[in-house]
């Protein structure tokens, strides 16, 4: 009997659950390092970065400063860019003075020219997408086509 109330008191202290680890938010900070040194892109990831424009293009310098890197973690780091300006909204952020800053030293850090062909479509992306963002949006009523 003594032997049953042991193994059940260990069943017990087996089954209730217990925290692996701690539930933190991940930071925009954390997103994007995640991204560029492991190249681990989740839904989740996107939706965060997605809009963010400039400001995730502050945080990725704050990442790579005094970094060598590697072929796949530029091909990672443009992918944050891509993401962090598609449907960028108008604002300060929409600017991508710091995220050109990016994709020229991303250039000069690889000999690569396919890897500098894709740098270069990130870069017109960009551009194109803040081009997109300032232009004025006309409300749906003038936008409709006339009736037949």
């Amino acid at each position: 009997m003594r032997i049953r109330i042991v193994l059940l008191a260990a069943l017990v202290c087996l089954a209730r659950p217990t925290p692996i680890a701690s539930q933190q938010t991940a930071t925009l900070e954390d997103i994007i390092r995640r991204n560029i040194d492991r190249g681990w892109f989740e839904g989740h990831d996107t939706k965060v970065i997605a809009g963010t424009g400039d400001a995730a293009a502050v945080v990725i310098t704050k990442i790579l400063a005094g970094r060598d890197l590697t072929a796949q973690q530029i091909d990672n780091t443009l992918a944050v860019l891509n993401d962090a300006f598609g449907g960028v909204e108008s604002g300060p952020d929409a600017e991508p003075r710091t995220a050109l800053f990016v994709l020229r030293a991303l250039d000069l850090s690889t000999n690569d020219p396919q890897l500098r062909g894709r740098i270069a479509q990130t870069r017109k992306y960009i551009q194109d997408e803040f081009s997109k963002s300032t232009q004025p949006t006309l409300p749906p009523s003038l936008t409709d086509k006339p009736p037949l």
